[in-house]
C-alpha cells in the first residue's frame, strides 16, 4: 500500500476543488433562467445578484463577476507585457468616443488603451491634464487606473492575473440559431472551425458565446435606458484579478490590500453601438503608494477619448474623490448587485445606471429623446438612484411637468404629455419629498418634432396612399416593434420583475382613428386645436416572444370595418367632415375603458397626418340610404360618395378662407420666391429645400407636388412689414412674425412653376406639374406652437393640405378654386440676398464681390453685425488651423519620431470650426472632427455646450435657430444653419461632402470646413460689390473677413481670381488687425485665451454665456475649445514658424520642382545629389509636373494642389470655386417679373411652351385651344418693359394689354354662327320694315300738317248744307258753295251760360236770312 503525505492530500482536494468548481460554473445554454411565476407584490424572490451574475452564488469568482479563467477560453497576459501592455486584435471594430478600434492594448496598471500611453512617474496622467500634442493623451477604458502589479512571489492560494477573451456571435459567420442549443457547422464544417479568419486562441464563437451575449443584453436593458434595442453580437472580457498596488508589500497582500475588478466591451456588427459594463469585486488600495498611502499615484476610474477629446470619470462625486475603493461598494445598477457600472461609450461616453451625485450638473441618459409633439408618449430616464416610495417628476423647460413611475432603481418612466412646441427643450429631474431632498442636479434634453418629421411614427405603409380616392388597396400595412409596449396593469416596480420578463410585454393592443380640427371653443372663446377619438379599427395582440425582441411585428387594417364607433350616427353624417385630417395611434387596451366612450389613450405611437375619407363610408346612415349596407363594397359608390363629400367640404372651405385676411400680401412682400432654382439655393438664410419634396435631400414623394425638379419653402415664418401712416421708408423694427409660410417649386430648367398654368397644362389626372402654393399655415408651426394656425405639421395640414387633396384630387372641377385662395408667387419682389464664402486652403469670395486668399491661424470675425434699434447684433466667428503635413509616416511612432513630431503643420490654413450666435438665441458651434474619429462623424454639431446628434432627425429647431442636415453623404458632412430672425444663413461643408467611402487612399475625410454665407438685401449689401451708393436708410455696418473693408468699391463683377490676390501683405495687416480676436493667435496659451472671454469680441469657441455654463463639465466642451490640429509648441516658433505663401512663392516653388524632376542630374557632386533629394523631398509637393498641368490658371487648385500636397483637394476647389462663382453670377442676378397670367377660363386651353417659364421679362406665352375648339380674346403675350407716358421716370414690366383668352367648341361655334346668320336676316329685314315704316308715319305727318283745319260747330248752330250741284253741259257738277262767312271770330263751343253777344252772333233757326245764300 502506498502512503500518500499531506501535501499530497491537499493537492488532490485543491484538485477536486478546482474540477466541482467548473462544473458548477458550467451553465447550460437550455437552462435560460425564468421568470418565477405567481410573484406577489412587494417581495423579492431573489437575493441581489445572484439571478444575473450567471455564476450563480459562488464566492471563488465573486457575486458580480462574470466567469473567467482558462476554463472559459480565458488567455492571460504575458508577463513581459503585463506594465507596457500588450496588444491583441479584436478582429471586429468596436467603437469608443468617436473612433474605431479593431485592436487594444491591456496593461496591468487597470486599463484598455487605443495608444502609446506615458506612464513615467507616480501617476500615469491622461486627459487635458497631459500637455498634448508634447507627450501623449491616448484614449482609454481604465476602470482602475494607477500602477499595479501582479505578485510575483508564487505565494500559496494565491492566483492572480489579468484575464482576456472575445467573444462572437456565430451569425456573424453564418451559422448560429440565435437559441441556447449548439447548431449545426457551417456549410458542414466542424463547430471548432466556426470562426474563420480568427486564429487567436482567446476567441470564443459557440453557442454559450450567444448565450453570454443575450446574457449581456439582459443586464443592459435592467440597467441602461433605450438598451432593449441594442443586440450584442460581439464582446471582450478584461479581468484584473488579485493586482497589487505598484508599491505593495506582502504584507499589503496578505491583509487583502488586492483588487479585482472587470471590463465587459460589447458592440454590434455593424460598429454602430457600444457598451461597457464595469464589475468591481474588490479594490483593496486607492493608491499605488506604500501600505495603502494615498498621497501619489491616485487611482481613477474613467473613460478619456485622447488627444484632448474629452474625459468622463466613472463616479464623479466626492465619496470617490475621497476614497476610489467605494466603487466596490456602490452601484450604478443597485436592483442587480453591488460594484456595477455601465455605460454608452459609441461616441461621447454617456453614463447609464444611477448616479449618486448631489449637487452640480450631471447629464441624464434619457431614451427616446425625440417626442412626437402630439405627446402622450413615454421616455426612460437614467438619474439619479431611485427609491420605490418616493415619488418623482420631470420638469419640462417653459411646459408642464411629466409625472414619473420605477421601474427599478436606475431607470425611471417618464409620461410625456401633449407639448404644443417644436425644437429642444431642456428638462429636469428630481424627487418631490421636500426641500431636505430636493435634488436638482440631473438635466438633459429632449427633442419635441412635429408628426410630418418624427422619425419614431407608426409605420402604416406608404402614407401617400391614405390621400387617394379610391385607396388602391382596402388593406393596409401596420408595422411596430412589440417591445415598445408594456401592459399598463403591470407595474415592475411593484411585481421586482425584471425588465426583460416576456410577461411584461404581454398587452392588447388598439388602432384608434384621432380626428383634428381648429374650431371655435364656445368655453374659452378662441379658436384651437381640436383632437378627438373617432372610432377604433382594430385590436391585435403584442407578441412579446424573445424572436420579436429585434423584429418588427405586421399586421394589416381592414379599412372597411370599424371595430367600435365613437360618433353616434348623427354625428357621423355631420360631425365626422369636420375632422379633414386625422392620425392613427396604436395605444395598449385598459380594462376600465368603456365600450361606448371614447377612451382617454394612454402612451402609444401615433401615425403621419392622414386623410380621413376611408370613414366616410362606413356604417354611414346618409351612404347606407343610397346604396345599401352592400355598398362599402362598391368601390364606385364609394368613390362617387367621397366626391360628393369632398365638393361640398372643397366649397366649404373656399368661402371660409375667403373670409379670412388676404395672407397673400403678406407673403409675397415678405418672403416672395426667388425667381430660379439658382437663386434659391443660394439664399440660404430664407428659403431651404423642402423636407419631403427636394432631390437635395433625396426626397421628392411628396403628392402635391409632384412634377417639380425641386421644392424650397422659407426657413422661417413670414416676416411682415408695416407701414406707418405718415413715413414711406421700411424699417427692420416694424418687421414682425406671422404664421404664414412660403413654398416655391422649380422646374427642370430652373424656373418657378405657377399655379395659374396648372390647370391649363393639365391633361391627365394626376398631372406632374403642380407648383408650390403659399401656406397659410406654416408647415413647421408658430411660437407658441399652441393658438390657430400654429400647431407644427397638423394646422399645415388642416388648412393648406387637405384642402388641396379635396379640391384637386377627390373633387372633380374644383382646383382652380384651390389656386385662386392659393395663388403661387411670381417673384416680382424678390431681391437676391448677398453671397460670400470661404473654403479650401483660404479661397475667400466677400458678400461685396471681393475675392482673395487669405491664410493666418487665428481664431477671425467672419460676420459681424452690430446691434442697433433696427436690428439684433449677430456675431459669426471662424478658426483657422494651420493643415498637417499629411507626409508624416505615423507607423515611425516609438522608432524614429516622438509624440511632438506625429502633427507637423504646413504653410497653409483651413477652417476646421466656425461659432454663430445673436442676440438672445442659442450658440451653435460646428467643428470638424479630429484625426482618427472622423469615421461614422465627420463634423460635431455643439448647442449650448451639448453635443447634437441628426442621425434620425435631420431637422432640429432650437432658440433662435434652425439646423437641418443633409445627410446623403455618409457622416453629416452637409450642415445648414440659419438665425430665423436675421434671415442670415450658412452652409458648412466638411471636405466637400465627398464620398469618402469610394476613395480607397483614404480610410477618413480630410478634415477641413467650407463656409458659405448669405445675407438678406435687408442690410443693404450690394452684391455686385457697389459699396459707395447709399439707399437713405439707417442700416447696421456689417463687417468680418466676409466684408474686410466696407467703405472700399474694390469688387468687380466677373473678373478672376489672380496670383498677386494670394496672401496679400496689404489685405492681410488690414484684416489681422480688424478681425483677429485678440489672443488666440498660435502663440497665445489657453490662460490668455480665457482673459479675453469678457471682451466684446470675447473668443465664442471658449467663452460660455450664463446659460450654457451649466452644461460646461460635459466633456463634449473640450471638442468644441480645443483645436482639432493642435501642434508641439517647437513648431509655433522658430524654422517652424507660420510663413504665408504668396503668389509668386507658390509659381517659384512649382517651377523649381519642375526642374528637379525633369531635367536630369549627371554628373553632380558627391553632396549635390542628396542635397538635391532632400530638397525634393522636404520641400517639393509630389509630381509638380501634373500640378501645372492639372490646374492651369486656375488659382484656387495651385494653392491647394501645391500645399495640401493633394490631388483630390486641388481638383476639388477648382471645381467648387468655378461652381461657385458661376451660381454666385446668376444668384445675385435681379430678374424683372411680369408675374404669372391669370387665366380664369382654362377648359380646353393649351399653352405654348407647356413647361415653360412664363412670367420673367422676355417671356413669350402662346395659348391655343385644342381641335375641337376656337381660341378667342388676345392669346399671344409678351412681358416687356413699359413706360407711364404721364411720367417718362417710372417704368414696370407688364404684359401686353387684351382681354381674358378662352375657348369655345367649334360645335356652338357653328351653332351660334348659323344663329348669327338668321338673326342678322331677321335684323335687315325688321330694318327695312321700320326704315319703311317710318317713312310712311312721316309721310302721314306731313299730310296732316298741310290739311286745313275742319270746321266745328257748336250745337246750337244749324248744320252746313250740302252745297248744290249742276250739271254744266259739259259733264262736269257746278256746286253752289256757301257765301263766306264774316272774318270775326267764332266761339266753336260754348262752355256755360250763352252771352247775349254771342246769341246775336248765332244764326237764327228755321230762317234764312243773313246767311248769303241765293236761290
Amino acid at each position: 500500500m502506498r502512503v500518500f503525505d499531506t501535501s499530497t492530500y491537499f493537492c488532490i482536494f485543491n484538485f477536486l476543488f478546482v474540477i466541482l468548481i467548473s462544473h458548477a460554473q458550467v451553465v447550460e445554454p437550455n437552462n435560460v433562467v425564468q421568470p418565477i411565476p405567481n410573484v406577489q407584490p412587494g417581495v423579492n424572490p431573489q437575493v441581489s445578484g445572484s439571478l444575473f451574475t450567471g455564476s450563480i452564488d459562488n464566492a471563488y469568482w465573486g457575486v458580480n463577476l462574470v466567469p473567467f479563467g482558462p476554463a472559459y477560453g480565458d488567455l492571460e497576459v504575458a508577463g513581459g507585457f503585463l506594465t507596457s501592455g500588450q496588444t491583441i486584435n479584436l478582429y471586429q471594430f468596436f467603437p469608443f468616443y468617436g473612433g474605431l478600434y479593431n485592436y487594444t492594448t491591456i496593461s496591468v496598471n487597470g486599463y484598455l488603451s487605443f495608444a502609446t500611453v506615458l506612464d513615467q512617474g507616480p501617476t500615469i496622467n491622461v486627459g487635458l491634464e497631459t500637455d498634448w500634442p508634447r507627450v501623449q493623451d491616448p484614449a482609454m477604458i481604465a476602470p482602475y487606473l494607477c500602477k499595479q502589479q501582479i505578485n510575483q512571489d508564487g505565494i500559496p492560494g494565491l492566483q492572480t492575473g489579468v484575464h482576456f477573451r472575445l467573444i462572437l456571435r456565430r451569425s456573424l459567420f453564418g451559422s448560429g440559431n440565435d437559441g441556447a442549443a449548439p447548431a449545426a457547422g457551417f456549410f458542414g464544417q466542424n463547430l471548432a472551425d466556426a470562426c474563420p479568419g480568427t486564429p487567436g486562441s482567446y476567441i470564443r464563437c459557440d453557442a454559450r458565446s450567444d448565450f453570454f451575449l443575450e446574457e449581456m443584453m439582459r443586464w443592459l436593458q435592467e440597467g441602461v435606458a433605450g438598451a432593449g434595442m441594442f443586440r450584442a453580437d460581439a464582446a471582450l472580457v478584461v479581468t484584473w484579478h488579485n493586482t497589487a498596488s505598484a508599491v505593495s508589500g506582502r504584507s499589503d497582500i496578505v491583509d487583502n490590500g488586492l483588487a479585482t475588478y472587470q471590463v465587459v466591451w460589447l458592440t454590434d456588427h455593424s460598429a454602430r453601438l457600444s457598451y461597457v459594463i464595469l464589475n468591481y469585486d474588490k479594490l483593496g488600495f486607492d493608491a499605488a503608494d506604500f501600505r495603502q498611502n494615498s498621497r501619489s499615484g491616485r487611482c481613477r476610474a474613467l473613460f478619456n477619448g485622447g488627444n484632448h477629446t474629452g474625459l468622463v470619470d466613472v463616479d464623479p462625486t466626492q465619496p470617490f474623490k475621497e476614497t476610489p475603493k467605494i466603487l466596490a461598494q456602490r452601484s450604478g445598477v443597485p436592483s442587480m448587485v453591488r460594484g456595477r457600472y455601465m455605460f454608452r461609450v459609441d461616441d461621447v461616453v454617456r453614463p447609464g445606471g444611477c448616479s449618486n451625485k448631489t449637487g452640480g450638473t450631471y447629464p441624464m441618459l434619457i431614451y427616446p429623446n425625440i417626442v412626437n409633439t402630439l405627446g402622450e408618449l413615454t421616455i426612460d430616464i437614467n438619474a439619479i438612484c431611485l427609491e420605490y416610495t418616493k415619488t418623482y417628476i420631470l420638469m419640462i423647460e417653459q411646459r408642464q411637468t411629466a409625472r414619473c413611475t420605477v421601474l427599478n432603481p436606475s431607470i425611471a418612466r417618464c409620461f410625456i404629455p401633449r407639448i404644443y412646441d417644436w425644437g429642444t427643450k431642456t428638462v429636469y429631474f428630481q424627487p418631490q419629498a421636500g426641500f431636505a431632498d430636493d435634488d436638482r442636479t440631473f438635466i438633459g434634453y429632449v427633442y419635441f418634432v412635429p408628426p410630418t418629421l418624427d422619425p419614431m411614427r407608426l409605420e402604416i405603409g406608404n402614407v401617400f396612399e391614405w390621400f387617394k380616392n379610391p385607396m388602391p388597396s382596402t388593406i393596409m400595412p401596420l408595422t411596430w416593434y412589440p417591445r415598445n409596449f408594456t401592459n399598463p396593469d403591470i407595474n415592475p416596480a411593484e411585481y421586482r420583475l425584471p425588465l426583460w420578463e416576456p410577461s411584461l410585454y404581454n398587452v392588447q393592443l388598439g388602432l384608434y382613428v384621432i380626428g383634428y380640427e381648429e374650431g371655435k371653443d364656445a368655453q374659452l372663446k378662441k379658436f384651437r386645436p381640436k383632437y378627438r377619438v373617432l372610432c377604433r379599427l382594430a385590436t391585435y395582440a403584442n407578441r412579446n416572444q424573445d424572436e420579436y425582441r429585434f423584429r418588427p411585428q405586421e399586421e394589416w387594417i381592414n379599412l372597411n370595418i370599424v371595430e367600435q364607433w365613437y360618433l353616434s350616427p348623427r354625428e357621423r353624417q355631420t360631425e365626422l367632415y369636420m375632422y379633414r385630417v386625422g392620425f392613427l395611434k396604436l395605444a395598449p387596451i385598459r380594462a376600465l375603458d368603456g365600450f361606448f366612450e371614447a377612451p382617454t389613450l394612454i402612451s402609444g405611437l401615433v401615425s403621419s397626418p392622414i386623410s380621413l375619407h376611408f370613414l366616410w363610408t362606413v356604417e354611414n346612415p346618409e351612404f347606407q340610404h343610397h346604396f345599401g349596407n352592400q355598398g362599402v363594397m362598391n368601390i364606385e359608390a364609394r368613390t362617387a360618395f367621397v366626391v360628393k363629400k369632398a365638393t361640398q367640404m372643397c366649397n366649404d372651405w373656399y368661402d371660409e378662407d375667403g373670409a379670412m385676411s388676404n395672407f397673400i400680401r403678406e407673403t409675397e412682400t415678405g418672403a416672395p420666391c426667388p425667381c430660379t432654382e439658382t437663386q434659391a439655393r443660394m439664399d440660404i438664410g430664407r428659403f431651404m429645400p423642402h423636407p419631403r419634396c427636394s432631390q437635395e435631400f433625396r426626397d421628392i414623394s411628396c403628392p402635391e407636388m409632384i412634377g417639380a425638379e425641386n421644392c424650397y419653402m422659407s426657413a422661417q415664418n413670414v416676416y411682415s412689414k408695416e407701414f406707418a401712416r405718415h413715413q414711406r421708408e421700411i424699417r427692420l423694427e416694424e418687421r414682425f412674425r406671422t404664421h404664414y409660410g412660403q413654398v416655391c417649386c422649380y422646374s427642370k430648367e430652373g424656373f418657378l412653376q405657377q399655379t395659374t398654368y396648372q390647370p391649363v397644362i393639365k391633361v391627365i389626372e394626376n398631372m406632374f406639374y403642380n407648383p408650390g402654393f403659399p401656406m397659410r399655415a406654416y408647415e413647421f408651426g408658430s411660437s407658441p406652437y399652441m393658438g390657430h394656425f400654429q400647431n407644427p405639421g397638423m394646422s399645415a395640414y388642416f388648412n393648406d393640405y387637405m384642402p388641396y387633396f379635396l379640391c384637386c384630387k377627390f373633387a372633380k372641377f374644383r382646383c382652380q378654386m384651390f389656386y385662386w385662395r392659393r395663388p403661387s408667387s411670381s417673384c416680382q419682389n424678390y431681391l437676391p440676398p448677398a453671397v460670400g464664402t470661404i473654403m479650401g486652403g483660404g479661397a475667400v469670395t466677400t458678400i461685396d464681390n471681393q475675392r482673395f486668399i487669405f491664410d493666418q491661424p487665428g481664431i477671425f470675425t467672419l460676420l459681424h453685425i452690430p446691434k442697433t434699434l433696427f436690428s439684433p447684433e449677430v456675431r459669426v466667428q471662424v478658426r483657422l488651423e494651420r493643415y498637417p503635413n499629411r507626409k508624416i509616416d505615423f507607423s515611425l511612432l516609438g522608432h524614429y519620431m516622438s509624440q511632438a513630431d506625429l502633427v507637423q503643420p504646413t504653410n497653409v490654413t483651413v477652417v476646421t470650426g466656425v461659432a454663430i450666435e445673436s442676440t438672445g438665441t442659442d450658440r451653435v458651434v460646428v467643428t470638424a472632427r479630429g484625426d482618427t474619429r472622423r469615421f461614422r462623424y465627420r463634423t460635431n454639431i455643439i448647442v449650448g455646450n451639448i453635443l447634437r446628434y441628426f442621425d434620425t432627425l435631420r431637422i432640429q429647431k432650437y432658440n433662435g435657430f434652425m439646423i437641418y442636415v443633409n445627410n446623403v453623404q455618409r457622416g453629416q458632412p452637409e450642415i445648414y444653419v440659419v438665425l430665423e430672425a436675421e434671415e442670415v444663413g450658412l452652409k458648412i461643408t466638411e471636405s466637400y461632402a465627398l464620398d469618402i467611402d469610394r476613395l480607397s487612399n483614404f480610410q477618413e475625410s480630410m478634415g477641413l470646413l467650407d463656409i458659405r454665407l448669405s445675407v438678406p438685401p435687408q442690410y443693404g449689401i450690394r452684391p455686385d460689390g457697389n459699396n459707395l451708393e447709399d439707399d437713405g436708410l439707417m442700416r447696421a455696418r456689417v463687417t468680418g473677413l466676409l466684408r474686410p473693408f466696407p467703405e472700399s468699391n474694390m469688387g468687380v463683377m466677373n473678373e478672376p481670381l489672380t496670383l498677386n490676390e494670394v496672401n496679400n501683405e496689404a489685405v492681410r495687416e488690414q484684416i489681422i488687425m480688424q478681425y483677429l480676436i485678440q489672443g488666440t493667435d498660435e502663440t497665445t496659451s489657453t490662460y490668455q485665451q480665457y482673459v479675453t472671454n469678457q471682451n466684446p469680441d470675447a473668443n465664442m469657441f471658449m467663452s460660455n454665456t450664463d446659460f450654457d455654463r451649466a452644461f460646461s463639465v460635459f466633456p463634449e466642451v473640450a471638442m468644441k475649445n480645443n483645436p482639432i490640429y493642435s501642434v508641439a509648441p517647437k513648431y509655433t516658433r522658430g524654422i517652424h514658424r507660420f510663413v504665408p505663401q504668396t503668389g509668386a512663392d507658390i509659381i517659384q516653388r512649382l517651377q523649381m520642382c519642375r526642374a528637379l524632376q525633369e531635367n536630369p542630374r549627371v554628373g553632380m557632386q558627391p553632396l549635390q545629389g542628396p542635397l538635391t533629394f532632400q530638397l525634393g523631398s522636404r520641400f517639393c509637393p509630389d509630381n509638380p509636373a501634373m500640378i501645372i498641368a492639372v490646374c492651369g490658371d486656375s488659382v484656387p487648385c495651385l494653392n491647394d494642389y501645391t500645399l495640401f500636397n493633394s490631388e483630390v483637394l486641388g481638383t476639388q476647389i477648382e471645381d467648387a470655386w468655378n461652381s461657385y462663382t458661376n451660381d454666385r453670377i446668376n444668384a445675385i442676378r435681379r430678374y424683372n417679373s411680369c408675374g404669372a397670367i391669370n387665366i380664369e377660363y382654362p377648359e380646353y386651353m393649351t399653352k405654348t411652351p407647356a413647361f415653360g417659364s412664363g412670367y420673367l421679362q422676355g417671356d413669350v406665352v402662346r395659348f391655343g385651344c385644342f381641335q375641337t375648339h376656337w381660341i378667342h380674346g388676345e392669346y399671344e403675350y409678351k412681358c416687356s418693359l413699359h413706360y407711364d407716358r404721364h411720367n417718362p421716370f417710372r417704368i414696370g414690366w407688364e404684359w401686353n394689354k387684351g382681354f381674358q383668352p378662352w375657348c369655345r367648341a367649334k360645335e356652338i361655334e357653328n351653332y351660334l354662327t348659323w344663329l348669327t346668320a338668321l338673326a342678322s336676316s331677321l335684323a335687315i329685314i325688321l330694318a327695312f320694315m321700320l326704315v319703311f315704316l317710318t317713312c310712311w308715319c312721316v309721310k302721314q305727318r306731313r299730310v296732316n300738317d298741310n290739311r286745313p283745319p275742319a270746321r266745328v260747330y257748336t250745337t246750337d248752330s244749324p248744320k252746313p248744307r250740302r252745297p248744290m250741284s249742276r250739271s254744266n253741259g259739259y259733264g262736269r257738277d257746278s256746286r253752289i258753295s256757301p257765301a263766306p262767312s264774316p272774318a270775326r271770330p267764332i266761339e266753336l263751343r260754348a262752355r256755360g251760360p250763352t252771352s247775349s253777344q254771342n246769341s246775336q252772333l248765332s244764326p237764327r233757326r228755321g230762317s234764312l236770312h243773313g246767311m248769303n245764300t241765293r236761290v
